[in-house]
């Protein structure tokens, strides 16, 4: 094998590498700590990876660049150019191959931006009860003729002023005793777990204590560090993570790990490396140190849970969806590399099924929809794999639905992830279709900018706004609550009908509606009110897409309703963080979920981060975590002969056949504009189902 390797230098970023011969612009990214999208883990699919190459001679990197080091597109590229819109000078990262020295631009679209992420602690009663307890004695020196160690005496003290019997010694803690016990004169705070295993030990008096919650979802991870004898949440600290580079959804993940030999291996140091960062966030922001975090719960999705734990989650690609472990699993903080406390230990919570993680389970927790009396409830937990948690005390079922990333802002033309500048809030008027938004890091809907925002889009007017003058966030992309709003609200005012498509006759009433031959796409933001200078639109592609994802989602729970013989739900709890900025009324006009009064639909915050609180602070809380994972009962909706039938009658806008009272009530004052539209529908043959 060659030796030989190559320089690739990354720009705007800077960032400067070698390549061997043959790797992929995307990989050699990924290695350098270059975030480039890649929704479909290097499929030749999304598009989204798009790079260009600079042709020319740079005496800065000693290097001659040119498009030929690249190797030529292949016939999946040429494809995926084809139908998502590459220009001449553009490739995919995840298809074009190193092939000698390279400057790659790596152009505003494709850039993953730094998220938003509003995963906030939720307002709960929260017990405290620890598994870990600060324990001081003072122990007497040692005799001349003295034959016992230093921890015998300490055993002995412990015994005596608290009770505690044969107390064992981690490894760290017997390095640390003598010169804890000479710096504090004799005197020693010991954090013993569970009365029985010292973990790590003070000089002096200490009764201070920290853990450290952590919900590592697909895309974003949040981290709560607590104190743990108060409750006190002292800070949460959320970031991206890090494995979105190998795949934008968890089943890319196990692709990924399926294609790559030591593809299991860096996602488990790519999540590990993410964790100590926030350790390390959240340390600071306490002003602790993270020796001083002597406890970490944390959940996750089945696939983040075995990536996580350095297991291989390829079973989990296929049915029988097999777990490594179902159970809790307890290891010391060490084996993984996190840099807490030497003998902190990590509890991860069970998962439920394969592809009903610790995550759900968390939620259980939280929402306690076991501890409900008479009442059905509804628990969503809405991202890439959407989570659903069914019933009351007598029975809880839980299954998971196959939603993909587009409520993520994957999938979809100008999707983004929830950062700076993404359309979050849509409102179109039903008589002259004119549109307001509201974008992330911008209070003022767009028609509030002031007037030299609306400049063109050019250097000298951005150049202007800089100079002191009036400036405003303007649109980079639209997220999936801003996708299911602008989605929701073209249906409302008739401007899509049921099946999707974009009723006739729409380019004689607005020049925001563009025809494409059978399809089209409405604009939601005039190139000059966008930071890209390139108007952002809603596709009938990106219909389609989202449509998918919500019949999946309203499939998964329908199955679940007919399981339980009930027609209705009582409340309706999303979840999640991308399920706490879903607005009741759209995700009703949508179809995401089953009908019901708007008032008794609500968004719970992060209900897996605040569970895996929950379970930090209260020991036991933990047991009562094993045994909801095996209460629960688990439906697996692959597997169910009716999920196609209920997926493709979901599929309409709000629904093929489910009634849905509380969404014509919320569409009224559109009336009359959106009749008149709806009339230009022609109507369309439907099939007699099979009774």
């Amino acid at each position: 094998m060659s030796d030989r390797t190559f320089t690739v230098v990354f720009q705007p970023s800077g960032r400067r590498g070698v390549a061997r011969p043959g790797q992929t612009v995307l990989d050699v990214a990924r290695d350098l700590g270059v975030y480039i999208e890649s929704i479909c883990g290097g499929h030749q699919t999304c598009g989204k990876c798009r790079v260009q190459v600079s042709d020319g001679r740079f005496d800065k990197y000693g290097i001659q660049s040119t498009p030929a080091h690249l190797s030529p597109p292949d016939e999946s590229e040429r494809a995926c150019a084809a139908r998502c819109g590459l220009v001449s000078n553009e490739r995919l990262a995840c298809s074009a191959r190193i092939l000698g020295d390279v400057v790659i631009v790596v152009p505003e679209e494709s850039r993953i931006k730094r998220q938003v992420i509003r995963k906030e602690v939720g307002a709960r009663e929260l017990r405290v009860r620890p598994v870990m307890r600060p324990y001081y004695v003072e122990v007497p020196a040692p005799a001349l003729e003295e034959s016992r160690g230093e921890w015998e005496r300490v055993q002995e003290q412990l015994a005596e002023h608290f009770g505690l019997q044969d107390v064992s010694a981690d490894a760290p803690v017997m390095r640390a005793l003598q010169a804890a016990l000479k710096e504090g004169r004799r005197g020693i705070t010991l954090i013993v777990r569970e009365g029985r295993e010292a973990v790590h030990v003070y000089p002096g008096y200490r009764e201070d204590l920290y853990g450290l919650a952590v919900d590592v979802g697909t895309t974003t991870i949040a981290g709560h560090l607590a104190h743990l004898r108060t409750g006190e949440v002292l800070t949460t600290v959320s970031m991206m993570n890090p494995q979105v580079t190998f795949g934008e959804d968890i089943m890319s993940r196990v692709s990924y790990a399926m294609r790559h030999p030591d593809g299991r291996e860096r996602m488990h140091r790519a999540i590990v490396e993410a964790l100590n960062q926030l350790v390390r966030e959240a340390a600071e922001d306490a002003a602790i140190s993270p020796n001083d975090i002597v406890d970490v719960v944390l959940v996750g999705n089945t696939v983040m849970h075995h990536l996580f734990l350095g297991l291989d989650p390829t079973p989990l690609g296929g049915a029988p969806f097999t777990l490594a472990v179902q159970d809790t699993v307890r290891m010391k903080a060490r084996d993984f590399g996190l840099e807490v406390a030497p003998g902190a230990e990590v509890h991860v919570l069970p998962c439920i099924a394969g592809h009903v993680g610790a995550d759900n389970v968390a939620v259980l927790l939280a929402e306690a929809p076991h501890e409900v009396e008479g009442e059905i409830h509804l628990v969503i937990d809405v991202g890439t794999n959407g989570e659903i948690l069914l019933g009351n005390h007598a029975r809880v079922l839980a299954a998971s639905s196959p939603t993909g990333p587009a409520f993520e802002g994957a999938q979809i033309r100008h999707g983004m992830r929830a950062a700076a500048g993404a359309i979050e809030r849509v409102r179109i008027d039903p008589e002259t279709l004119d549109v307001r938004f509201r974008v992330i890091g911008e209070e003022r809907w767009n028609t509030e900018w002031p007037a030299d925002a609306l400049d063109a889009f050019d250097v000298a007017a951005r150049a202007r706004r800089n100079q002191g003058r009036a400036t405003v966030v303007k649109a980079r992309g639209i997220c999936g609550s801003g996708i299911i709003e602008a989605i929701a609200e073209l249906w409302r005012v008739g401007a899509i009908d049921d099946s999707g498509r974009f009723v006739p006759g729409l380019e004689k009433e607005t020049d925001r509606f563009r025809s494409d031959a059978a399809k089209g796409e409405f604009v939601l933001a005039w190139s000059h009110e966008t930071a890209t200078g390139e108007a952002i639109t809603v596709h009938s592609d990106d219909i389609r897409a989202v449509q998918l994802a919500k019949a999946a989602l309203y499939a998964g729970a329908k199955l679940l309703m007919n399981r339980l013989g009930i027609a209705r739900v009582d409340r309706v709890k999303l979840a999640g963080g991308f399920g706490t900025y879903i607005d009741p009324v759209h995700a009703l006009m949508l179809g995401m979920i089953p009908d019901a009064s708007p008032e008794r639909v609500h968004a719970v915050g992060n209900s897996a981060g605040d569970g895996a609180l929950m379970a930090l602070l209260d020991r036991e809380l933990r047991e009562e975590a094993r045994r909801l994972a095996r209460w629960v009962t688990y439906v697996g909706t692959a597997l169910e002969e009716a999920f196609q039938e209920e997926f493709v009658a979901a599929i309409s806008i709000p629904h093929a056949r489910d009634p849905f009272p509380h969404v014509e009530a919320l569409v009224a004052n559109a009336e009359p504009w959106r009749s008149e539209r709806r009339a230009r529908v022609q109507p369309r043959k439907r099939r007699r189902r099979a009774r």
